[in-house]
């Protein structure tokens, strides 16, 4: 038998994981497994404003492996992203490669919205429409701004790992 596929399912079930996608990741891949999210939280029985957030915070997280991951298969980005059920809500998780240069410029990003409380979310989100994206940005430029929003609370951290930078983003959805 597998160990490694046997450490793997005792892992997600440790972890209360009921989704997770791992691979190359393209719109119209997003657009398949979303479905499939859309199902599970359907089943769960959080009230639709949770629901809306969690699948708010898969999206953003996907659509940021899609368009940025370091790693590439064709126009696919390649990464993972995993819903979990916790003590006190939901975890979503990503994890991708990103390009060593960036890691400086999404740690700035991402420390100001941790710094922020909501009003302060909602005005960053309003400068950012009204301004545009950022240069460099193949998206509207609001994904972390989003996950902000939506998310209790969230973190990232950027580890070396077999050769490649990695970048991980999760980010709870409290529902009590």
């Amino acid at each position: 038998m597998n160990t490694k596929s046997i450490q793997l399912h005792e892992l997600m079930l440790s972890r209360g994981t009921f989704f997770c996608y791992s691979g190359p990741l393209s719109e119209e891949v997003l657009t398949s497994i979303s479905a499939v999210v859309k199902e599970q939280l359907t089943d769960s029985k959080s009230d639709i404003a949770i629901k809306t957030k969690v699948f708010g915070i898969f999206i953003e997280q996907a659509q940021n492996i899609i368009r940025y991951s370091g790693s590439r298969v064709d126009k696919s980005g390649v990464g993972s992203v995993s819903i979990s059920h916790t003590d006190s809500g939901f975890m979503l998780e990503s994890v991708n490669e990103i390009i060593s240069s960036d890691q400086q410029r999404i740690e700035e990003i991402l420390g100001q919205l941790k710094g922020m409380d909501a009003d302060q979310l909602k005005a960053a989100y309003k400068e950012r429409i009204k301004n545009g994206p950022p240069a460099g940005s193949t998206g509207a430029g609001l994904g972390f701004i989003e996950v902000a929003r939506r998310s209790s609370s969230f973190d990232y951290a950027f580890e070396e790992h077999h050769g490649v930078r990695l970048f991980l983003y999760r980010g709870w959805v409290d529902t009590q």
